[in-house]
């Protein structure tokens, strides 16, 4: 093994420290009985209810669900911002015209968007899925406009004395050199958008992860309520590291915040 892969193996062992020792001392205190069991839950009794879920398929049903939630308005949300945070950076008047009122949008906090888009839209799947498209839209206008509008003008020089059209600016020059800047906001809008699927399903839903930790809660299963708690980190962190890999392997030359 080479030396940077034994630093990566090095790195993810070193952040399996706190979970460990965290595991270690829930189970002491529950052994202790120093809080109700209604309250804190072995992590072993976490574990079998894991099992359990996993085993009739109830777990998997709901994150299925909450994952093509979280798709849906990812993809909807992400492609939006993208559009206006390029035609902003590319139009010096778009950005005059259009940023006043998303910087306006953008100061109301997400949550405060549920009455009103609950009265447009009910509470079925269409509100989910705007709900979660609200939170990925703004960390991927900001992160796309940055990007593209932070390209150093050498750059841009190179390609008007080469004559590219502006397709070709934008395809050749542009967004190449923006790619960091645009994962960045893949990362941040994919994380809002998976903590507010589970927002959102602890407000109004049938089924999800969300769900599942309500559910726990109203049948007072704090088990549940745990495993319901720990997928959502866990596929957190997993969506975190995918990205983090993707971005390392199409942009050898950017070195991630994390690798620093």
């Amino acid at each position: 093994m080479n030396t940077k892969g034994e630093t990566q193996v090095k790195t993810i062992l070193i952040g399996f420290i706190v979970p460990v020792l965290l595991v270690i001392g829930l189970e002491i205190i529950c052994k202790l009985e120093i809080f109700p069991s209604q309250i804190v839950v072995a992590p072993h009794k976490v574990l079998i209810t894991f099992f359990d879920l996993i085993s009739t398929g109830e777990l998997l049903e709901h994150l299925r669900i909450s994952m093509y939630r979280v798709l849906t308005g990812f993809v909807l949300g992400a492609t939006l911002g993208f559009i206006f945070g390029t035609v902003m950076a590319l139009s010096p008047r778009s950005e005059r015209i259009i940023a006043p009122l998303l910087s306006a949008l953008s100061q109301v906090p997400l949550f405060g968007w549920i009455p009103l888009l609950m009265l447009w839209f009910g509470i079925g799947e269409t509100f989910k899925v705007v709900f979660i498209a609200f939170g990925a839209f703004f960390p991927m206008l900001i992160n796309t406009f940055e990007g593209i509008h932070g390209v150093p003008r050498s750059y841009l020089e190179v390609a008007r004395a080469f004559e590219f059209s502006s397709a070709k600016l934008l395809h050749k020059v542009l967004l190449p050199a923006a790619l960091p800047s645009l994962f960045t906001g893949i990362k941040l809008a994919l994380g809002m958008s998976w903590m507010l699927v589970v927002g959102a399903e602890l407000v109004a839903a049938g089924e999800g992860v969300g769900y599942l930790i309500v559910w726990g809660r109203q049948l007072f299963q704090m088990d549940i309520v745990f495993v319901g708690i720990a997928v959502v980190g866990s596929i957190g962190y997993l969506m975190f590291l995918t990205l983090n890999a993707l971005e390392v392997s199409l942009i050898s030359w950017h070195r991630p915040l994390s690798k620093k």
